[in-house]
């Protein structure tokens, strides 16, 4: 179907990683719509009323289910595939909103969100490993920043329609969506990667050979295919790969690089600003309420983010970092001012109440721009191909437990210290990411993923004294040098 609708292999590779990536979309939507909905169960005509036990229940169901299903489904996406597995996984969406239209107690609503956390494990965990090893080194970011992009865009989906429907007809609506991507994905070629892994060459060849455009791709296959063998060769069944983690230097290095990024991304404010902005804007900057002013951020997040994938195979990744890290120190120090001014002291600063919007904006813009998506894209980048599972499973664990901990923090020193210190925490974690990336994190912008492993291994081509480039697979060049 696809190749009536494109044409070059670029483009081809493209449209599959913006189909794979509309799995985000269903994501988003799926963590996002207690937003807008738990304001309406508690009105008193609800058919279900919650107390508040009951709607953390509710909203910490999904992110629970999501950490423990990461290492399950990053075994079985070594068995079945990576297409195959997320192909399998779209029941789970399906049923979540099936629930949440039959919903009649919070029991129902918790088991909605728990199942709904497979898929978001699912994705966080497969996402990024499938786009990585589709897509050549020059559209590799692009196509990975869909994924953010995608997320960003599910979640405004449902701030959007979530305010003025029911909650049954909003279930009904977020359930097409996965029937949706069900047909389109099924159009989309497996990673030749798996193919190499579980002997398939010849499915292998004709996978490249489509994202390709069908040129020969005998050169790149055979790299794979050494590449995969050589890999292989470290470690064997599960607890040795977990193993190798820590054991290989560069695969360690790798991990403390992702884990690391992953953690500074949900400490930098992402996961506290995206579910606590309603309540913690002022009620009203000038003519916007709080919630229009929650629904322009998701706009400009959404924004920034393609704007992130139009200059990250340009820019690289780095640049891109550091212009993040010194945005969220110079957005959350004037919020975090005005909020202790606000709260703390008997200062008046009504006429200057747009400061933390303003503040949230700039914040959101810069983490959507540089450590939101491309801390996301990392794992896929970052692993050898016989340990990506396990390391994205870990990755997205990390993700998940490090989001759940940061909300933790926000209301611990919110009750203990003042909101106003929060935000002096945030920016605190950008100028940490600042010199992390500045003194830990590799280049990847334009680099096959062998090539990424072989700086990981012995360090960058400037380190190795290595003049000219170095001839990466899978550019246009089929392998031969430039």
């Amino acid at each position: 179907m696809l190749n009536f609708i494109v044409v070059s292999g670029i483009q081809k590779q493209l449209a599959a990683a913006l189909i794979s990536g509309f799995s985000c979309f269903i994501a988003g939507a799926l963590t996002g719509w207690p937003a807008p909905t738990l304001k309406k169960l508690r009105e008193p005509d609800s058919a279900i009323r919650l107390t508040p036990s009951e709607e953390a229940w509710v909203v910490n169901a999904l992110h629970i289910t999501t950490i423990l299903s990461t290492l399950p489904l990053g075994s079985l996406m070594n068995t079945l595939g990576r297409k195959t597995t997320v192909l399998v996984l779209c029941v789970s969406p399906i049923v979540s909103w099936v629930l949440v239209y039959f919903a009649r107690t919070s029991f129902v609503l918790i088991i909605a969100r728990s199942i709904g956390g497979l898929w978001l494990g699912g994705c966080q965990t497969l996402l990024p490993i499938y786009i990585a090893e589709i897509a050549e080194p020059r559209v590799r970011g692009i196509a990975g920043s869909f994924i953010m992009v995608n997320a960003f865009a599910g979640i405004i989906f449902v701030f959007t329609i979530g305010p003025y429907v029911s909650v049954p007809l909003m279930a009904v609506i977020n359930a097409v969506c996965p029937c949706v991507f069900f047909m389109l994905f099924s159009f989309c070629p497996e990673s030749p990667y798996f193919y190499v892994m579980r002997g398939r060459h010849e499915a292998a060849g004709r996978a490249l050979a489509w994202l390709r455009g069908g040129a020969p791709m005998d050169g790149e296959l055979n790299i794979i295919q050494t590449s995969i063998e050589n890999e292989a060769r470290e470690g064997q069944g599960f607890y040795k790969r977990m193993l190798l983690l820590i054991t290989n230097p560069a695969n360690r290095k790798a991990f403390f690089i992702v884990e690391v990024m992953t953690f500074l991304q949900r400490f930098s404010g992402l996961s506290v600003l995206n579910s606590f902005s309603t309540v913690m804007l002022p009620e009203r900057t000038g003519l916007l309420t709080a919630d229009h002013c929650t629904l322009i951020m998701g706009i400009v997040w959404l924004l920034a983010s393609m704007c992130c994938s139009s200059l990250i195979d340009k820019l690289g990744r780095k640049p891109l970092l550091h212009i993040s890290s010194i945005g969220i120190f110079a957005s959350m120090i004037p919020t975090a001012v005005w909020y202790y001014l606000d709260r703390e002291t008997t200062t008046d600063v009504t006429r200057v109440n747009w400061v933390p919007f303003a503040g949230f904006l700039v914040f959101g813009f810069t983490v959507s721009i540089g450590i939101g998506p491309i801390a996301a894209m990392y794992p896929g980048e970052m692993f050898p191909s016989h340990l990506k599972a396990q390391a994205s499973a870990l990755s997205n664990m990390v993700s998940s437990i490090s989001a759940t901990l940061s909300t933790i923090m926000f209301v611990t020193i919110n009750a203990h210290i003042g909101l106003f210190a929060n935000f002096l925490v945030f920016a605190a974690v950008g100028i940490v990411n600042l010199v992390f990336t500045c003194f830990c994190v590799i280049e990847t912008k334009g680099k096959s993923l062998q090539i990424i492993q072989d700086e990981l291994k012995h360090g960058t081509r400037k380190e190795l004294g290595v003049d000219r480039d170095i001839p990466e697979i899978g550019c246009g060049n089929h392998g031969q040098r430039r």
